[in-house]
């Protein structure tokens, strides 16, 4: 059995660690670069994509030198404040200043004035920090629970801008939505929200993922290979709390079974359902827009490009979709077909139905956007007619050529000159009505298993 190491991947909540914080060079060189001219800051992201571990790791020493700003002279204040939906301006105050006060050693003799309210506590604070030489970053994270709190007025806000304005404090703030989307109507139109610059956290560079994925495993001295390394990018993607959730149960099967072969069905289930109820809680945050685009890309295997890439490159998150929200195999049913070909020549109306969710429609396309319904009942129409040829027989073809019959009826019914049934049935000479009508129905079954045969589906006997 290998060497039982600590498993380095066992982080639920943000990372603490430098040494666990991978990735975000771009994005942490614009943030220093502002907060070096002493500017405000708005992290956006989806849920769990590293928000509140960026604006900690960002306050580390560690990781500021790794780039080329000083900033020795900026004190930074970490604050949470998931529990702010319902405290009030004072509490917000006292507990700035409180933090300011067992963050700042830096600077010597930092207190607060006796008996004075949250506000010229805050002010005398920052005039404290300001004398001492050193400038405050005030770190908040999920500060969308303050600006949608009915009791932070206008007034407030107004105080935090000037405050901003006159150069004595930065913000830097963190929120899954723009701040002036998630506030209270006592705010709306706030100029407070026009001092931030915005900064979005969404999946990590390629190198960014290989790193999460094989430094830590190394340190520790079970190192994955590069299949696994493989695995783990198709099952998560580029979100790096998938990554971390994959690579802890790959860690933990590794250290326990030696060198033993991986079963990654195994991994993969295990993985999925630790994931779901995160996946669950990143689905309700999607707007309408991205869980449509989401079922879309849910649908598409092959893509190499994604308009979210964060969630919809992990295999496991288009497997949740898929099987939550019945966007998997292609069903469509013979009546359903016929209707769609009574349609053919309407692509609005063939976008509606069955044959969108079709895999080949999705290729087709050709784009990872959210199509038109004129584009997609195009692509479908494109389909039809790809399946249709797929029916012709051998030679050439003639009315009474019995070889021909199922093409045929296909070709006058719906491909080509839309002709009534009476007259379809007259000029391949058929008998009566009735026996037409199974013919075209035995039609339309031969044109549905083409389709189940394009899509990979398994074909219905007729």
């Amino acid at each position: 059995m290998q060497h039982q190491s600590p498993n380095p991947y066992f982080n639920l909540a943000m990372i603490r660690t430098p040494e666990m914080f991978f990735g975000r060079a771009k994005q942490l060189k614009r943030f220093y670069n502002a907060l070096a001219h002493r500017q405000s800051v708005s992290i956006l992201g989806k849920r769990r994509i590293g928000k509140s571990s960026f604006l900690w790791c960002a306050s580390l020493p560690e990781i500021q030198t790794q780039f080329s700003f000083d900033l020795s002279h900026h004190i930074f204040i970490f604050l949470d404040l998931h529990d702010y939906l319902h405290k009030t301006s004072e509490d917000f105050f006292h507990l700035v200043s409180k933090e300011i006060i067992e963050q700042g050693e830096k600077v010597p003799g930092l207190a607060p004035p006796v008996e004075a309210n949250g506000v010229d506590t805050f002010r005398s604070i920052l005039d404290q920090v300001a004398r001492g030489g050193f400038f405050p970053v005030l770190l908040l994270d999920s500060f969308d629970k303050v600006t949608l709190n009915e009791y932070f007025s206008p007034e407030f806000f107004g105080f935090l801008r000037a405050q901003a304005s006159r150069g004595r404090v930065s913000y830097a703030t963190a929120s899954i939505d723009p701040l002036k989307k998630v506030c209270h109507r006592g705010i709306e139109g706030s100029p407070f929200f026009n001092i931030f610059y915005t900064y979005f956290l969404e999946a990590l560079t390629p190198q960014e993922t290989r790193d999460l994925i094989i430094v830590p495993s190394q340190q520790a001295g079970v190192p994955f290979t590069e299949e696994e390394v493989e695995l783990v990018v198709r099952l998560a993607g580029r979100h790096p709390f998938f990554i971390q959730r994959v690579c802890h149960f790959l860690f933990e099967e590794k250290t326990q079974n030696g060198d033993e072969e991986i079963d990654e069905l195994l991994l993969e289930d295990e993985v999925y359902n630790d994931l779901v109820p995160h996946f669950e809680d990143s689905w309700e945050q999607l707007t309408e827009r991205e869980q449509a685009l989401m079922h879309y890309e849910a649908r598409d295997e092959g893509s190499q490009q994604r308009k979210l890439p964060e969630l919809s490159e992990s295999a496991l998150f288009r497997k949740f979709v898929r099987e939550t929200y019945q966007t998997g195999q292609f069903q469509i049913s013979i009546k359903e077909l016929e209707d769609a070909l009574d349609k053919i020549n309407d692509p609005k109306a063939l976008a509606d139905g069955s044959l969108a969710d079709m895999q080949i429609v999705l290729q087709r396309l050709g784009k990872n956007d959210l199509p038109s319904p004129t584009e997609k009942g195009v692509a479908i129409r494109a389909v039809l007619h790809e399946a249709f040829e797929g029916l012709r027989a051998g030679g050439i073809r003639s009315d009474s050529a019995l070889e021909w019959r199922t093409y045929n009826i296909l070709y006058y019914r719906y491909f080509k000159y839309h002709l009534k049934n009476e007259q379809i049935a007259a000029r391949l000479g058929f008998t009566s009505p009735r026996q037409f009508y199974r013919e075209r129905v035995k039609a339309i079954a031969s044109l549905h298993n083409v389709l189940l045969g394009m899509e990979g589906a398994p074909v219905v006997l007729e």
